[in-house]
């Protein structure tokens, strides 16, 4: 039951956005995974480390419907690609997160967190777990039959 009221509080936080992402992320849930980074600021070593192994894997990124979700302590500017602060810091709460804090949260289609780890979790890592999850073995599975490219992770 809790964390069925946690994954609520946090898909209205997700759906009340800023007007810029809030279009994208209000249609997230079944339609994308959230990989959500936190960090104090968007220079800390491991947000750029990961950030570079997402561009790199862009593909496999791609293919698993997966929307990057930037969150940091410190005021970035105008990035149209990061909520506003305020929902930075509504979302950080809801998740039991200080601004210090420095890890990953993967959120499924379902909405419901499927990982909590070090900034530092290899991408690889990220995205096995993610095809051993049930809908994307169906998804998998759908794209072998119509003859599509699996990427690997």
């Amino acid at each position: 039951m809790v964390g069925v009221k946690r994954r609520a509080i946090l898909l209205s936080m997700l759906v009340i956005g800023g007007a810029a992402v809030a279009q994208d992320i209000g249609h997230a849930i079944w339609q994308e995974r959230l990989l959500i980074l936190i960090a104090p600021s968007a220079e800390d070593p491991a947000v750029v480390r990961q950030k570079q192994a997402l561009r790199d894997a862009a593909g496999a990124v791609s293919e698993r419907r997966l929307r990057i979700i930037e969150l940091y302590a410190e005021p970035e500017g105008s990035d149209a690609t990061q909520l506003p602060q305020e929902r930075q810091r509504a979302i950080r709460q809801s998740l039991g997160v200080a601004a210090g804090d420095r890890e990953l949260i993967l959120l499924g289609l379902d909405g419901g967190i499927k990982r909590r780890a070090s900034l530092a979790t290899p991408l690889r890592e990220i995205l096995q777990q993610i095809d051993g999850m049930p809908m994307r073995q169906q998804e998998m599975e759908d794209r072998r039959r119509a003859g599509l490219p699996v990427t690997d992770p």
